[in-house]
């Protein structure tokens, strides 16, 4: 009879807690409005159309040529107006409402001088049903360049380039030189030097630059709620001062930093968005606003424990999780059917879409492993936003899953020296996947979005014969990435810490030491996290007077900041492990560290640095085990662990949350009970949704 571990593999679905906003319609009268205007008889009478998505109305007689919006015509009376719709690029018509009804290109509207109330018509666009991509079209005004991130828009005159729907392109203007940007029109807005839109739908952008006049200009801040402004380079510190002058063309960069209990809601004048910094460029008087608000500490909410696998009267191995930004997940497995014995463990995924839950279980065919061999779910497993799931084994065969066909065939990355195993692996905003396999050498590799092949490998390292392995990338939506790993030393028994940095069009650069001791590095891989200015953060253990955690930051146009020793606060066993690394979008970030019987934490922004490291749990009695710690892009932070009770003897799945700022909640339980727990492998995507 085989002993039943299947308590572990439950599904947890997570949601931070936010607050709601409901928007109710507010109607007057009877949902008419008057003629304004000569009364019928005098001369015209009034026709309204108003524009919902992107498309053009004109009509016959010429009156009305409306793209956006709310026009109005006026017709002499009596008169059979002709409207037609015109779908923008990518787009279609749905239909009418008002005066026009239907779904035709067409209508025809009569001017009766009888009707005591405006003739009114609503025109709809919509995209094209299953548009995969769509049209992002830049024009440039002055000298200068617009650049984007993922690649595509690369200009200094009018250019075009098409995304995959639903892509996020952040645009950063470049000036030339003698110019200054000026600002942002179409679907951007504001004079800061970067924009993010979404391509759900096509896209129209003009960036102006102009050419520089004047010495120097004042920048004033205005703060409301309880924060503060910094300035880079320094001038605005407000609180205090508020107000500053620097020289023309000077690209400021302004930090909004919460006090104790708030959070940073918005900019506004020449800043706009709600990431805490923004940079503007001095080329005329500037004034900015920034909002903070009180933080409602973040929960985590769990929905019921769901048993995901469907042989529960039998041992399951290894699984991977992933989730994508919409809240969809997958899931992979390896457990025995009991055919013939029970020994032959087969290989089972399983799909969750947000609107309609789990679907049913599928065999992946071919793929079995019999009890006593080591397992084959290996690697890691990644998900786009059109929910196509990723498997890259540890050998780097590759499988995909999507939604409408299911599992694709396996292929394999090519063939050489590639290092000697996947050790990490990223997804950009886009769907493509960058990769670094090492085992005595570094390389790094990427598989396009869709692509059924791999790249070419390439090796990042210099160590020559010596051995360079534990490698962990991370990239930045601002075209940058960085790769960390430990690396032999020439001539002692010892490891170092290294780092490369890559920019897009420009490749890897030299590896360089992050690190500067003698004492040799902790077993445990490193961990890398960077921001979306390019901004990052390594943190590793050391053994330095038993294990210690350290850190290193690297500045976007400066490089690393040199390594920091954490000094760690007192636990009944020294052993640390389980070291996880989280940061988001804006440049918060949390790392959390567990002994036998305490979790310890740190928070950092970009204002204040690293707080000293908490105990995030005081009670003595639990042993911790498999924690793992993720941040939304709204500074809230989640960690999940499994805390065996000593005291009770009794094993809990345990949840804990955070706003960065703020003090970790206290622990909600979302699994218990008298046996043993597994690892836990817990999931979140960047808006607060998560999987356990």
């Amino acid at each position: 009879m085989h002993q039943n571990y299947q308590p572990w593999w439950r599904s947890f679905r997570l949601s931070l807690v936010t607050t709601a906003l409901a928007v109710v319609a507010a109607c007057g009268g009877g949902g008419s409005e008057p003629i304004v205007g000569p009364p019928a008889g005098s001369g015209s009478l009034p026709l309204t159309v108003e524009v919902v998505g992107a498309g053009n109305i004109t009509s016959q007689p010429d009156g009305l040529n409306c793209t956006s919006g709310v026009c109005k015509g006026d017709f002499a009376p009596n008169t059979v107006v002709t409207l037609t719709a015109t779908p923008g690029p990518e787009q279609s018509f749905s239909g009418w409402s008002g005066a026009c009804t239907g779904a035709a290109n067409t209508c025809l509207v009569t001017m009766d001088p009888a009707l005591t109330v405006a003739q009114d018509v609503t025109a709809r666009f919509v995209p094209y049903a299953g548009q995969s991509t769509y049209s992002f079209s830049l024009t440039i005004a002055g000298a200068g360049s617009v650049v984007s991130q993922p690649a595509g828009i690369d200009c200094t005159a009018n250019c075009s380039a098409v995304f995959p729907a639903t892509t996020q392109v952040t645009l950063t203007a470049i000036p030339a030189a003698g110019q200054s940007f000026a600002g942002w029109t179409g679907a951007c807005t504001g004079a800061a030097s970067s924009c993010t839109v979404t391509q759900d739908q096509a896209r129209t952008v003009g960036a102006t630059f102009e050419t520089i006049t004047g010495t120097s200009f004042a920048l004033n801040v205005a703060v409301s709620g309880n924060g503060s402004v910094a300035s880079s380079p320094p001038g605005v510190n407000c609180g205090s001062v508020c107000s500053a002058s620097f020289a023309a063309g000077t690209a400021v960069t302004l930090t909004a930093t919460p006090s104790a209990g708030q959070r940073f809601t918005s900019w506004g004048g020449a800043c706009t968005g709600t990431q805490p910094t923004c940079t503007l460029q001095l080329t005329q008087v500037r004034a900015v606003q920034a909002a903070f608000a009180v933080a409602s500490q973040a929960g985590s909410a769990f929905q019921t424990p769901q048993l995901l696998e469907t042989n529960n009267d039998f041992n399951v191995g290894r699984k991977l999780v992933a989730i994508n930004s919409s809240g969809d997940s997958f899931a992979v497995w390896e457990q025995s059917d009991g055919v013939p014995d029970g020994s032959t463990y087969k290989v089972y995924s399983r799909r969750y879409a947000a609107a309609t839950g789990w679907q049913s279980a599928v065999v992946i065919a071919g793929l079995t492993r019999r009890e006593s061999n080591p397992s084959v779910i290996t690697g890691k497993l990644l998900m786009n936003d059109a929910g196509v799931a990723t498997w890259i084994n540890v050998d780097m065969q590759t499988r995909r899953n999507s939604p409408t066909t299911g599992w694709g065939s396996a292929f394999n990355a090519p063939s050489g020296d590639s290092g000697g195993g996947l050790t990490s692996a990223v997804m950009d905003s886009s769907g493509g996947i960058a990769v670094l396999s090492s085992g005595s050498n570094v390389y790094y590799n990427t598989l396009a979005t869709g692509a059924s092949s791999w790249a070419a490998w390439q090796r990042i390292d210099t160590s020559g014969s010596l051995v360079a392995w534990k490698a962990e990338l991370a990239l930045s939506n601002n075209g940058t990435a960085l790769a960390v790993w430990h690396e032999s030393n020439p001539g002692d028994a010892n490891y170092s810490m290294k780092s490369a940095h890559w920019v897009r069009g420009t490749g890897w650069g030299a590896p360089q030491s992050i690190e500067t001791l003698t004492a040799n590095l902790n077993e445990e891989p490193p961990k890398v996290v960077m921001d979306d200015q390019g901004n990052g953060i390594a943190m590793w253990l050391q053994n330095v007077n038993g294990i210690s955690v350290f850190y290193n930051t690297y500045r976007a146009g400066s490089g690393w900041q040199g390594e920091v020793r954490v000094d760690n606060p007192p636990d009944r066993v020294p052993a640390i492990r389980d070291l996880q690394l989280a940061m988001a979008a804006d440049g918060r970030a949390v790392a959390t560290w567990a002994g036998q019987r305490s979790l310890f934490s740190m928070q950092y922004s970009a204002a204040t640095l690293w707080s000293a490291p908490v105990i995030v749990t005081p009670d003595f009695c639990e042993q911790i085990n498999s924690s793992q710690t993720k941040i939304s892009n709204t500074g809230q932070a989640v960690t999940v662990y499994v805390a065996f009770n000593v005291c009770e003897a009794k094993t809990q799945g345990v949840s804990r949350s955070l706003n960065i700022g703020g003090q970790w909640s206290a622990a909600a339980t979302f699994v218990a009970g008298a046996g043993g727990y597994g690892a836990t492998t817990f999931v979140m995507n960047r808006t607060g949704q998560g999987v356990a």
